[in-house]
């Protein structure tokens, strides 16, 4: 029987996998993005034998957050079960919770916070937002590099909020591999996300090692990184099949399957 190296080397599909992409992103930004329609995020998720992918708009780092939850609602609609979208909110507009239940009512899979705005992910004004997540048992994703503060955010947050799932975002950067295996070791709702296009050789390897495959989620923050080297990072990681298929979809199945939409 041919290993899952093997087969995506060959050029088989990996479909049977069900790849579930729990960090991606949809819409236009600063950079130049080849394809930014919903069609094309698909072709390539085809291509590479994705199953779903949750997005954030790009507008996750500016003030227009509904118009970008508006566009990653109708990807949805056109691709329904193979687009799920993170909710995005603004902090300046105060009310978050507003935002994230009209997101959730109108079947948006989870929330995503990004620090750029300067508002730190424990600020007051994320409560309602948050505590909708929770309700919903919904994941969170959030973005970090490694800092001492991101550490000490999703600690409180996950000790606050512990039916949502929360997704340490970019795990292993800025030299923080064995604060992130603490972190997953310790907080039971706490993931580790492997979108990092920079990371060093055997880093995969030893966030699985530390913290068991089953806290560790494949994520390929398209559009900034490639899809197909994210995911190529984990298929050619030093693990057993088995550990592959728990970080590329069987761990996050299970995390979607205790959202209550």
């Amino acid at each position: 029987m041919k290993t899952l190296l093997e087969r995506a080397r060959s050029g088989e599909s990996l479909a049977d996998l069900e790849i579930v992409d729990m960090h991606g992103h949809f819409g236009r930004y600063l950079h130049a993005i080849p394809d930014l329609t919903a069609e094309g995020l698909v072709r390539v998720m085809d291509r590479l034998g994705v199953r779903s992918i949750l997005v954030s708009h790009m507008q996750c780092m500016s003030q227009h957050t509904h118009r970008g939850n508006e566009e990653v609602l109708t990807a949805m609609h056109a691709f329904p079960g193979r687009i799920l979208g993170y909710a995005v909110v603004w902090p300046v507009d105060g009310d978050t919770r507003a935002e994230m239940e009209w997101c959730a009512a109108h079947g948006f899979t989870g929330l995503k916070l990004h620090s750029s705005n300067g508002f730190a992910y424990t600020d007051p004004v994320y409560a309602g937002a948050l505590s909708v997540a929770n309700e919903r048992r919904m994941p969170v994703l959030l973005h970090a590099w490694g800092a001492a503060s991101d550490f000490a955010a999703i600690r409180e947050l996950a000790a606050k909020y512990p039916e949502a799932s929360f997704l340490f975002a970019h795990s292993g950067t800025g030299g923080a591999e064995a604060e992130c295996i603490r972190l997953a070791r310790e907080v039971p709702n706490a993931y580790l996300d492997l979108a990092y296009s920079q990371g060093p050789r055997g880093l995969v390897e030893r966030l699985v090692a530390g913290a068991g495959a089953e806290k560790v989620l494949f994520g390929s923050d398209c559009y900034f990184f490639s899809m197909t080297q994210q995911i190529g990072k984990v298929l050619g990681a030093d693990l057993s099949d088995g550990e592959k298929r728990k970080i590329l979809s069987e761990n996050a199945l299970r995390i979607l399957e205790r959202v209550q939409r």
